[in-house]
């Protein structure tokens, strides 16, 4: 729940403070209308209420003297997927739905662009295998950054190994059409200005740009627009996104913010893909497509490095 408020996700928020939706919540505030309230809702808070330790005021504080939040870090909300009002009448289509993007988001402060594209499936495969986040309050006793497969590990029953031989068998299946192969993607919107040469730890954007990533790779999927051809997948042209910009969210988006977004930082881009490769030579039965791709996709940074530097604008794979 933390910064869910009405900027970044007004439909969700229309159903969370209207009456005649049933929601169940968890690891928040009640206050003495029995109103629930949240860190980051961007509304008024409460002097006083309920929480996860019990009765809670302003300026509370635990044994050690540090500040009680309003809410617990995993504040949680769950709802009827038909309450939004832009859920589709398809999803209840007993025939089922094409589905034609898959994506994979972790919170990575200092890596990957906001959006890029597998050229493959099984490339797409290892993006969500490979997923780096800092880890959340779900995983208890969890900090800093770590690896997070699928942004689902913590979840997985079984081995990391079945699970992932799996994705590159569904994937990869030849019963899917060629005009229906989906689109596997990775989203990061959580890349800060002090990764790209700045001194601000706040993100190179905001959520609603993520209406945008989507609806780029909407019309990708589609064979609607252009992209560049990098070693760790497709990204989008800059003239495409400045349109998109415009038309989806209203918003002007300047060049210089797409160079600082969509370069490649080759060493910590480099530093991921050996994190990886430590970490998954530990695990047995892992399918051979894994190492495959991260070692060619390593190669391929290292030669880029080799002629281009550390530092390589999206301009380099143009033409």
């Amino acid at each position: 729940m933390e910064d869910v408020n009405q900027e970044g996700d007004p439909l969700l928020m229309k159903v969370l403070r209207q009456p005649g939706h049933e929601v169940i919540w968890s690891n928040v505030l009640i206050d003495e209308n029995k109103v629930p309230h949240w860190v980051g809702n961007n509304e008024t808070p409460p002097k006083k209420g309920v929480n996860f330790q019990g009765e809670w005021v302003e300026g509370k504080t635990d044994e050690n003297g540090k500040p009680v939040p309003l809410s617990h870090p995993n504040s949680r909300c769950t709802l009827s997927s038909t309450s939004l009002e832009n859920y589709s009448k398809e999803a209840e289509n007993p025939e089922g739905v094409i589905t034609r993007v898959f994506t994979y988001s972790g919170r990575d402060a200092d890596t990957m662009p906001p959006v890029w594209v597998a050229p493959t499936s099984d490339a797409g495969v290892v993006i969500g295998a490979c997923i780096v986040s800092a880890a959340t309050a779900t995983e208890v006793g969890a900090t800093g950054v770590k690896r997070a497969p699928w942004a689902n590990a913590p979840f997985i029953p079984g081995a990391l190994a079945d699970y992932m031989d799996v994705q590159f068998r569904f994937f990869g299946s030849s019963r899917i059409k060629p005009e229906y192969r989906p689109v596997m993607a990775g989203l990061n919107y959580f890349l800060t200005d002090q990764a790209r040469g700045g001194s601000s730890p706040r993100l190179l954007g905001e959520k609603r740009d993520v209406k945008v990533w989507l609806s780029w790779l909407e019309r990708y999927a589609h064979d609607e627009i252009g992209y560049l051809s990098t070693p760790i997948g497709n990204l989008p042209v800059y003239e495409d996104l400045k349109v998109l910009f415009k038309d989806i969210i209203s918003k002007d988006y300047p060049r210089d913010l797409y160079v600082k977004q969509f370069s490649l930082y080759l060493d910590n881009i480099i530093k991921r893909i050996e994190l990886q490769e430590a970490a998954y030579a530990k695990e047995k039965g892992l399918p051979p497509q894994l190492p495959e791709i991260l070692a060619g996709q390593k190669q391929a940074l290292l030669a880029l490095k080799k002629a281009h530097g550390s530092i390589v604008h999206p301009d380099v794979f143009a033409g």
